[in-house]
């Protein structure tokens, strides 16, 4: 009678344990989930890259200086023939319905340069997407300036440059201040 009273009353205690524990774990579950705010969704996170952004003018040697510092110097040559950059370049980001980079020369028109991709947010990486592939980069946004920073591409060579060598020029040589 005595084992059986303590196989009843373990038996009692594992149950309860187990139903405090599936308790704690579901509502663990659900924290997370819970104190999500809507503003941690990637479609929220994208709109604060949402609009116009523009650096102060570049030339072709602070492109060259990016490359440089980012170990890609024996491209500098290669980089001059394919996509000579003037004096006071300016280079305009669109990021809305698609993502349009354009440069602007002083006096000149509008050209575009990496532009009709589409693009997925996900926290704080942004992947532009072509139709042969797709570029990486970690994106930060402090008041009116955002600072983008490569990270990888799928984006096979153009014209025997390396597609990262147009993406850290492009979009790594200046800060992008917003416009609108």
């Amino acid at each position: 009678m005595f084992l059986r009273v303590m196989a009843v009353t373990v038996g009692i205690a594992v149950a309860i344990a187990g139903c405090g524990s599936d308790g704690a774990e579901s509502t663990a579950e659900k924290t997370p989930q819970a104190e999500a705010s809507p503003a941690d969704s990637p479609i929220d996170e994208g709109s604060a890259l949402e609009g116009t952004w523009v650096t102060n003018p570049l030339s072709q040697r602070d492109f060259e200086k990016t490359l440089r510092q980012n170990g890609l110097a024996k491209w500098i040559g290669r980089m001059r023939t394919v996509y000579p950059v003037a004096d006071d370049t300016v280079l305009v980001l669109e990021i809305g319905d698609q993502w349009d980079l354009y440069q602007e020369v002083k006096g000149g028109p509008r050209e575009e340069v990496d532009y009709n991709a589409d693009y997925s947010v996900e926290n704080n990486k942004v992947d532009v997407v072509h139709s042969v592939g797709s570029n990486t980069f970690r994106w930060s946004v402090d008041g009116d300036v955002l600072t983008l920073v490569w990270l990888k591409t799928t984006i096979p060579p153009s014209e025997g440059v390396p597609e990262e060598v147009f993406q850290r020029a492009l979009y790594m040589t200046a800060v992008f201040e917003r416009q609108s």
